[in-house]
């Protein structure tokens, strides 16, 4: 009862002066609003990623090989310019392994692609196998894809993304027709169906070729990566120790990089957590600034109620009483201010996700820290305001004027 007593008193106390108890909430409002919504747009972008991350490639079937520099960093260097891994590589693995299903190398540049007057500058120029529409699940809905033939005899075809196939013939079919790339003429053999954005990039804005013929295209023989699954699930681990051991053999020395799929998720998780967790370190500042701004208004507080609280004392009012009286303003102070902080983060969050199109989510951890905060940041920062309150003189408080 004395609790709820303290409750509304603080209550009366805060409503007299309704503008000053605002500003005092703004800056813990702010605060736990800007922790919300920023945790929360951190896992959105996390789970999008994961979700984007797992639609590409066969799952935990897929691993992939990258060029690497051991030793720099902590992690070391992905160097996908100085590649050493080559299409005789991925054909060596082919032959060698006892656990591969599907392997793809991948020569990737940007690129222009022309058909009559019509132009259009692409981000993606896939240099692959006719197995990269299994290792990176991307079906072709009219025509057909490379076959080894096309990829033994360097054919210039050219299969083409939805995107393409709109800005370069609109509703018409482009199969049989002649693409000009890098001088050279290509025939569209095929059609990617849609496939969609990851992490950023559009991949239905692409076009794909032999990569025999982007060898000579571009005039080299690096790959920068190779997609690749295992027959089974439970393969996984022995196919990664197989490719790892022929290609240490080929190279003389590890100068790549093998990430299944899980860890490739394992690692951007510990990323992405890290830059939520530093980002929402930030916005958890300005609850410090918060707590600051509580307690000066209840160090003002406590100056203009001092012939209050020496009134309080002559008529019996305890020390712990008067303590307990500002600890409670300050706390009431916080929690309103951290609810209201929580319903608009929670809604800004939801608002933001919805049109950035990420999963709409929002971290229950960040909305239970913040309203735990907010509550600690009430009490401690009225606890000194409470302890001068408290020690008041009443027959000094009585004679302030």
């Amino acid at each position: 009862m004395k609790i709820i007593e303290n409750v509304i008193m603080a209550l009366k106390a805060l409503g007299s002066n309704k503008v000053r108890t605002f500003l005092t909430m703004l800056g813990v409002i702010i605060g736990v609003f800007a922790v919300i919504v920023l945790v929360s747009m951190g896992e959105g972008a996390k789970a999008y990623i994961h979700a984007s991350i797992s639609s590409f490639g066969e799952g935990t079937n897929y691993l992939e090989v990258r060029a690497w520099q051991e030793g720099e960093g902590p992690f070391g260097t992905l160097s996908m310019l100085d590649s050493k891994l080559t299409y005789k590589d991925a054909i060596a693995i082919k032959e060698k392994s006892k656990y591969l299903k599907y392997i793809d190398p991948r020569i990737i540049r940007k690129g222009e692609v022309g058909y009559g007057r019509i132009t259009h500058k692409i981000p993606f120029v896939f240099g692959v196998s006719p197995d990269y529409v299994y290792v990176f699940t991307h079906a072709v809905k009219d025509g057909r894809f490379f076959s080894e033939a096309d990829i033994a005899e360097q054919k210039k075809v050219m299969v083409l993304g939805p995107t393409v196939a709109q800005k370069l013939f609109g509703g018409l079919s482009p199969v049989g027709e002649r693409i000009k790339l890098k001088g050279y003429f290509f025939t569209v053999i095929g059609v990617f169906t849609k496939k969609g954005t990851m992490v950023g990039f559009d991949y239905d804005d692409i076009v794909a070729i032999p990569i025999t013929a982007a060898e000579e295209l571009y005039n080299t023989d690096s790959v920068i990566e190779m997609g690749m699954s295992a027959i089974k699930e439970d393969d996984i681990e022995k196919l990664k120790a197989e490719v790892e051991n022929i290609l240490l053999i080929r190279h003389g020395k590890k100068d790549f990089r093998v990430d299944t799929q899980e860890e490739s998720l394992d690692l951007l998780n510990g990323i992405l957590g890290i830059l939520t967790g530093v980002v929402g370190g930030i916005a958890a500042i300005s609850l410090l600034v918060g707590s600051i701004g509580i307690m000066n208004i209840m160090l003002v507080s406590v100056t203009e109620r001092t012939r209050e609280i020496g009134i309080r004392k002559a008529i019996g009012a305890k020390r712990n009483d008067i303590f307990t009286q500002f600890v409670v303003e300050a706390t009431v102070i916080s929690f309103i201010g951290g609810t209201i902080g929580i319903v608009l983060g929670i809604i800004a969050s939801l608002t933001i996700m919805y049109f950035l199109n990420l999963p709409l989510t929002v971290s229950v951890w960040s909305v239970f820290l913040a309203c735990t905060v907010s509550v600690i940041i009430g009490i401690f920062s009225g606890v000194y305001p409470a302890i001068r309150a408290g020690n008041l003189n009443p027959v000094e408080a009585l004679r302030y004027e």
